[in-house]
């Protein structure tokens, strides 16, 4: 899934630098301690106070939000593939091997916002851990969430992410970046073979060093074959054979700025996205004009005569501004909330706000939060007559049925979707999912066709009935109203657990990757 459309809509007024406004408390606290010590109000001071207040509004950069504007942008697909084995615990790059992956990828996908990454852990087999994807919280958060105490495997397969890799993106040469400690083989020259027939960019991050460690173990100790020797790792040159046939490079040590620059040299453009671009109308200038004439009004005779209507007006004034002023505030601290990761909190101050575009915000929230149901109906219950408006409705429609792995009712959304409006983002969707049920494309392993799929049913104690039934392990978050699929849940994949909000790896996932397809006697 590429994502969802959660720029905020709307043609409400809002401010963009509401902060100025607290200057008005300021001065109402130094009007009243003035009146206290004896001050009495003329029609100057009445003028220069108004006068002040339309100054501070002007400041606040009141704004009527547009229709927002599509920019096209072009990428890569960059899969990166994070060797999980046990040798990754050693420290001779610090912290850990594994943690210098994590704090490498961290990195690049935070200095990097026009490519989409896909990251693949692997041992002796591999899973995916975040399908190809621009959010980079989901990135951070799928790998950081990584149990590496429950991985038990000693083997290293990279055959096994090449593979993966190589189905995970439609790009005709997508960028791989393996980071390892060198694996196990003596020789890689069947995985040179693949990379060469399959048009792979392959580059290796060498995350260990020539003179090795030792590995650490649970109990405080260090690792020890079955003679009772303490195993030291140390890296494998042997697998630079694979950059070589990946016409990539060879990174040593978690260098981020390395790697940053290695895809941006090899960015080929593998995908064209559009961008989401707010547009504001601003409306600063008429306060401002008006302090200008209240200004004047303090001076003349007129201001004199007019300033007995002054607290009518402000009167008016302040009941009809009161409401606004409150959504003003409301709007800028469910947005702080939404910039800021907190997706549950942002979504509980948009439903305090009585608008179509406030619900599709929080909508927006829910589905960042991983409440794709809550998402869905409130999706579902919204009513808009504008084509462009109801076309990212059913967009993101589709993709909380995606999630949900609901793929019939995602296809029929998409499908709407893109009737009302073309997207790419819509097309590709679609694309991806057209034969979703029918291909089984996110794991490798000794497990081929037919056999594997029955070993999973049965592991997961599935039947064909539960399946139609719409059986799931998810607790329920559907929102009241929006059609009639309340309640409908549908068990999700253990392979690519994508619908459980924040996912962790499930334990059939770490199953998963500690499947054994090599023989393990001294793998080190």
């Amino acid at each position: 899934v590429i994502g969802t459309d959660v720029a905020p809509q709307g043609d409400f007024m809002s401010l963009l630098s509401p902060w100025w406004l607290s200057v008005l408390i300021v001065v109402a606290v130094f009007v009243v301690m003035m009146r206290r010590m004896g001050w009495k109000q003329n029609s100057v001071s009445l003028w220069i106070l108004l006068t002040i207040v339309l100054v501070v509004l002007a400041l606040s950069r009141p704004v009527i939000s547009q229709k927002p504007v599509e920019s096209e942008q072009a990428g890569s697909d960059v899969i990166i593939a994070v060797d999980l084995s046990f040798s990754m615990r050693a420290r001779d790059v610090a912290p850990s091997r594994l943690e210098a992956a994590k704090k490498l990828l961290t990195e690049l996908v935070r200095s990097d916002d026009k490519d989409r990454f896909g990251i693949i852990g692997f041992t002796t087999s591999a899973i995916v851990l975040s399908p190809l994807t621009k959010d980079t919280e989901l990135l951070e958060h799928l790998f950081n969430s990584l149990d590496e105490s429950q991985i038990i495997t000693k083997g290293t397969q990279v055959m096994s992410a090449l593979e993966l890799a190589r189905k995970m993106s439609h790009a005709k040469e997508p960028l791989v970046v393996i980071l390892t400690d060198g694996g196990d083989e003596a020789s890689y020259a069947k995985e040179a073979d693949f990379i060469r027939e399959n048009g792979l960019r392959v580059n290796v991050v060498m995350l260990a060093s020539a003179e090795g460690a030792t590995i650490p173990v649970s109990d405080g100790g260090m690792l020890k074959d079955e003679k009772g020797h303490i195993v030291v790792t140390s890296r494998n040159d042997a697998i630079s054979e694979i950059a070589s046939a990946g016409e990539g490079k060879m990174i040593y040590g978690a260098d981020a700025e390395a790697v940053k620059e290695l895809v941006e040299a090899q960015n080929r453009q593998d995908f064209q996205a559009s961008t989401t671009i707010m547009r504001y109308q601003e409306l600063f200038y008429i306060p401002l004009l008006f302090a200008v004439a209240t200004f004047i009004m303090a001076f003349t005779r007129f201001g004199t005569a007019a300033a007995r209507f002054i607290p009518v007006v402000a009167a008016f004034i302040g009941i009809s501004a009161h409401g606004g002023m409150l959504d003003f505030a409301e709007l800028y601290l469910a947005k702080k909330n939404y910039s800021e990761g907190n997706f549950e909190r942002s979504a509980e101050i948009y439903g305090r706000i009585e608008s179509p575009y406030a619900r599709y915000n929080r909508a927006n929230a829910l589905y960042k939060a991983g409440k794709y149901e809550a998402a869905l109906g409130i999706y579902r219950s919204i009513a808009s007559d504008d084509a462009g408006f109801k076309s990212k409705l059913y967009y993101n429609t589709g993709n909380c049925y995606i999630r949900l792995q609901e793929f019939r009712k995602a296809k029929e959304a998409l499908l709407k979707s893109l009737t009302l409006h073309y997207t790419k983002e819509a097309d590709e969707n679609l694309r991806a999912i057209a034969h979703a049920q029918e291909q089984d494309f996110m794991v490798t392993g000794r497990q081929k066709g037919k056999k594997r799929a029955d070993e999973q049913e049965a592991q997961s104690g599935e039947t064909k009935e539960s399946k139609e039934g719409g059986g799931s392990n998810m607790q329920s978050d559907m929102a009241s109203g929006g059609g009639g699929d309340d309640g409908k849940k549908v068990q999700s994949d253990p392979r690519l657990s994508m619908s459980q909000g924040k996912a962790q790896l499930s334990s059939r996932q770490y199953e998963l990757i500690n499947q054994r397809s090599v023989h393990e006697t001294k793998p080190w």
